[in-house]
């Protein structure tokens, strides 16, 4: 069956008469083959106003879509239309325009031309580009056959690209498509007049300016460098086009000019230091145009955090492109050096006063990672690094203030007549500054002099204006933001400068506290009028939200911002409060998201509370923010704010700390901050961590018992558990936990113990697992839920667990709705596993992309290429298993740490795969396979200590190794000594292709022997 959806909506060729039927034939179709539930449906065709019946509604469309043939399944919760049962036109036109991408690669132009003009086919000639799929896969389409049109493979198809720059918002990459294909043809005027136009448009509508691949092509087109049907060229250093060429000549600067361009030639950074409106800027832009080498500038001035420079180099100097392989996986900063390393030229880091830390950092980062590599910063203070020059910048001497000031002046039509000692005068009441001299220069072209001089009373309202053709940051938008301030009321311009210090979209609650008064919504709103703040009604209740550069501009207006901040946080703490106790129970999933709207600006708050020494507040806000932090997988910022609370590097403070000694904070909050802590470091090795937070929770246990819950009483005894599983004490304390009468403690103990059986056996406790999940279930825990859902999934012999499938779809659509995004996309990858194996093809298609975007200690990379190598595997499919067992290994390549478990058996797993394709191979081919197998065990002999299932897993790729060498008492009796804790490894293989590899291996009783790991390394170190 045949359906098109990029035009009018059609079943086999005939239309689909009703919006409410097409409705929900689109809904179907867009799903390609996964459930629709009834809810989405209704929302789907009814929007916000369903139906009093909408289940017996949706059936009744249901029935419609039938009776047209399109094939409908009932599903648990919904229904599905089988993608082997239909096809669709959008289908068809991506399956066309991949392949045509393929051929592009390739080289082969004209068959790629032929496959995107067959896709282009199937839209209208005008097509309805407002659906989101259908805009990106119509650009996808005219970017191949306008690439293939440069080359001189058919015409251009310059009024489809017209269409997507006309879009909204505009399709950027589109745009430097048309301006490529106007210019090959002659036509640079009116390339010229696309690219104003569309800078124009983003300037206007969107506050923001084109992006890389627009100004690329602009400065290609300035310099005449597009050429005419040939490839395009790799990207490369350019200035920013403010930098490009100076408006007026620069006046007063040769000296440092010289000094600041000979310092680059003798050391690797050169800092120009001034206070603002000196020049920095300018200077800096002069040297970038006059050096010799590349140049790649980066603006700091708009950036707020130390990420945010790393991410701008970035961005810069891979000139907007996607990082590829391993670099994925790599830290920001090593990113940054992968990046830089190998470049030759100059990198300007422009405006570094508010971030300098962070900017020292970077021009470490890159002066390290290549000697051809200079750096040159503007700051207000020295960057403080060993190699660093530093240009002080000073003032203008008076006879280049006045030369300034008279050049520029002159160039706006100052009448001859000139009054020098006015002028001077005018000057040095501008502290010979050159930003001021340019503002003053710009005025005295509609102002006599002796004005200009009496209206310095109030230089912003004079000056304002005159901003124009000067750096953004310094001028224009500086200017507009400073200009609505003054025109503020006092009292709502003291509350827009209050209001900078919220970083995120805010209530007006929120506001009301930070401004120190019951009632601002009149204030609001003339805020809101004066476009200083946006109102955002999207959601409930409405926010608002103020632009950047006015947050900056309010922030350096603020003076004092402890009264706002001090409000800010006062207002955290009583959100906070109300929100912790609704973690687990049946609103959990409401409190997450009311949690995450405002996680922005709570953690503003958690850091004032942090940096003023306010411990009260600050145990009221981690105890709402940590658990959801925690979920939702951000362990870089968890371990830094976990440790602040802790004052674990900073001993002065802990021994002044009233929190640490369990005094002075609310006891059941601070009780639960140690848990969530405690565990936390447990579980990821921070051993100091872990032991401060159980010091404190063993003091506010001991002073403030009756104010702690009996939940968190009970579950002080789950951390000495996680510390060590071996010990009997563990046992004894999982038994405590597990008879107790809350389900969350019941549920936390039996999950405990299902996960020490899999670390310690090799195999999961089913029967646990499944309690786990009911506790989980009646406590009000979707996290628990989804973590026990996914443990049952594991279980390596589950008679009563239900099918894996399901219990794997339980744990994704958990983990999905209390936004863990990490954790369901783990989830769903070993569910696609799952699928795959049982002949899912979308699902064995996901793995691929799974498996392809995957890089060092990527697991879920390393998972999903471990099921496509058992269905190689099956299909006997051996240099895929090959390739599939090279991807692990790319995920084990790091250095070791505290947590090897992954590490260990996914090498332990890629050696068997090696050892299963030798074993079908002769020769040199099987020998190579064998020394990899080889390699991979050697390298994580020395992680493992003592972990049953690690031993396990190692000595079961030795004996198979030993068996492909012929060592065959040593291969037999490494089977069996890994007999007992085999499961985690197993685990990863199908059944059947296991149990191929078992037969392999003789049989045999093996000597009792006291140590079994010690006899394990002995016959290791004999196989290896």
């Amino acid at each position: 069956m045949r359906i098109s959806t990029l035009g009018p909506l059609t079943v086999d060729g005939k239309p689909v008469g009703g919006k409410r039927l097409a409705a929900v034939i689109q809904e179907l179709v867009a799903a390609r083959g996964r459930p629709v539930s009834v809810a989405a449906l209704v929302d789907s065709v009814w929007r916000e106003d369903p139906p009093g019946d909408a289940l017996a509604a949706v059936q009744a469309l249901i029935a419609r879509v039938r009776r047209l043939g399109v094939p409908v399944e009932t599903v648990p919760g919904g229904y599905r239309t089988p993608t082997d049962a239909i096809q669709t036109d959008a289908g068809l036109a991506r399956e066309l325009i991949d392949q045509a991408h393929t051929l592009l690669r390739a080289g082969d132009r004209a068959a790629a031309r032929r496959d995107a003009d067959e896709a282009r086919a199937l839209f209208a000639d005008a097509p309805d580009l407002t659906e989101t799929h259908a805009a990106r896969l119509f650009s996808d389409i005219a970017s191949v056959r306008a690439e293939c049109a440069l080359a001189g493979t058919g015409p251009a198809n310059e009024e489809d690209l017209r269409r997507l720059v006309a879009h909204r918002p505009p399709d950027e990459p589109a745009a430097a498509l048309l301006v490529r294909v106007l210019a090959q043809q002659g036509r640079d005027a009116e390339a010229q007049d696309v690219l104003e136009r569309l800078r124009t448009e983003l300037v206007d509508e969107y506050g923001t300016d084109p992006s890389s691949v627009v100004t690329e092509v602009h400065l290609a087109l300035l310099r005449g460098d597009l050429p005419s049907a040939r490839p395009r060229r790799a990207p490369r250093p350019v200035l920013p086009i403010s930098w490009q060429r100076p408006g007026s000549v620069m006046v007063g600067r040769e000296p440092d000019l010289t000094a600041v361009l000979d310092g680059l030639t003798q050391v690797p950074l050169v800092t120009i230091v001034a206070v603002g409106g000196a020049g920095k800027t300018r200077l800096a832009a002069e040297v970038s145009r006059r050096t010799s080498v590349a140049v790649w500038v980066v603006e700091l001035a708009g950036l707020r955090t130390a990420q945010d420079v790393t991410t701008a180099l970035l961005s810069v100097l891979t000139s907007g492109e996607e990082l590829l392989g391993g670099l994925r996986s790599l830290g920001p900063r090593e990113q940054l050096r992968t990046a830089a390393a190998g470049l030759s030229g100059l990198v300007v880091l422009d405006n570094c006063e508010h971030l300098l830390a962070a900017a020292a950092d970077a021009a470490a980062d890159l002066i390290n990672a290549s000697p051809d590599l200079a750096v040159l910063a503007t700051s207000r203070a020295p960057l403080g690094l060993a190699e660093e020059m530093v240009h002080r910048l000073p003032a203008l001497s008076d006879g280049e203030a006045l030369a300034l000031l008279e050049a520029r002046a002159r160039l706006g039509g100052v009448p001859a007549v000139w009054d020098s000692q006015q002028a001077l005068h005018l000057c040095n009441r501008l502290d010979n500054l050159p930003l001021a001299l340019e503002l003053a220069a710009a005025r005295l072209r509609t102002m006599p002099i002796e004005d200009v001089l009496a209206g310095l009373s109030d230089r912003f309202a004079l000056l304002d204006d005159a901003l124009r053709g000067l750096p953004e940051r310094h001028a224009r938008l500086w200017a507009m933001v400073g200009w609505s301030d003054e025109l503020l009321e006092p009292g709502r311009r003291d509350l827009l400068h209050r209001l900078a210090v919220i970083p995120a979209p805010f209530t007006a609650a929120t506001a009301a506290a930070v401004a120190g008064q019951e009632d601002v919504r009149a204030g609001l709103a003339a805020l809101v009028e004066q476009s200083l703040l946006v109102l955002e009604t999207g959601g409930r209740p409405a926010r608002y939200r103020m632009l950047e550069t006015v947050r900056e501009y309010g922030q350096a207006r603020l003076g004092d911002r402890r009264p706002a901040l001090t409000g800010l946080l006062a207002w955290a703490r009583e959100q906070a409060i109300g929100l912790a106790d609704e973690l687990i129970g049946p609103h959990q999933l409401a409190t997450l998201r009311a949690l995450a709207g405002d996680q922005e600006n709570l953690m503003a708050a958690l850091h004032w509370a942090l940096d003023s020494g306010d411990e009260a507040a600050t145990v009221d806000l981690a105890a709402a923010l940590f658990f959801p932090m925690m979920i939702r997988g951000s362990s870089l910022e968890i371990s830094i704010m976990t440790a602040a609370v802790l004052h674990l590097d900073d001993p002065v403070a802990r021994r002044r700390s009233a929190l640490l000694r369990g005094e002075g904070v609310d006891a059941d909050r601070l009780a639960r901050i140690c848990l969530l802590i405690g565990s936390y470091a447990a579980i990821t090795g921070r051993l100091r961590l872990s032991a401060l937070a159980g010091r404190t929770l063993r003091a506010v246990l001991r002073k403030g018992a009756p104010e702690v819950s009996p939940r968190y009483t009970a579950l002080a005894g789950m951390l000495p558990v996680l510390h060590d599983l071996h010990s009997p004490s563990a046992s004894a304390g999982l038994a405590a936990l597990i008879a107790d009468g809350d389900p969350y403690v019941r549920g936390l103990g039996l999950f405990i113990r299902a996960a020490a059986d899999e670390m310690l056996n090799g195999a999961v406790r089913s029967e646990d697992a499944i309690e786990a999940y009911r506790c989980f279930e009646a406590a009000g825990d979707h996290w628990g839920m989804g973590m026990a859902a996914q443990a049952v999934a594991g279980a390596s012999a589950a008679p009563d667990a239900g099918a894996p499938i399901d219990w794997l779809t339980r744990g994704v659509q958990h983990m999905e709705q209390i936004g863990a995004a990490q954790e369901a996309h783990s989830a769903q990858v070993l569910l696609d596993a799952r699928l795959a194996l049982a002949g899912d093809v979308d699902a064995e298609q996901r793995l691929r992309q799974f498996a392809r975007s995957g890089g060092e200690e990527d697991w879920d990379s390393a998972q999903a290429a471990m099921a496509l190598a058992n269905l190689a595997w099956q299909r006997h499919e051996w240099p895929a298993i090959v390739q599939y067992a090279d991807t692990i290994m790319q995920a084990t390549r790091v250095v070791p740490d505290p947590q090897p478990h992954q590490r260990v058996l996914f090498r332990a797993a890629a050696a068997v795969l090696h050892l299963a394709v030798a074993a079908q191979r002769s020769g040199q081919s099987a020998l190579r396979l064998e020394n990899t197998a080889a390699d991979l065990l050697a390298r994580s002999g020395d992680e493992i200590v003592s972990e049953a299932p690690l031993l396990g897993a190692w000595a079961t790729g030795g004996a198979l190794l030993a068996r492909q060498r012929g060592q065959i008492g040593e291969a037999a009796e490494l089977w069996t000594l890994a007999e007992p804790a085999r499961g985690s490894l197993a685990a990863l293989f199908t059944r059947d292709e296991f149990e191929l590899l078992a037969q392999r291996i003789p049989r045999t009783e093996s000597p009792s022997h006291p140590d079994r790991a010690a006899r394990i390394r002995d016959l290791m170190a004999r196989v290896l």
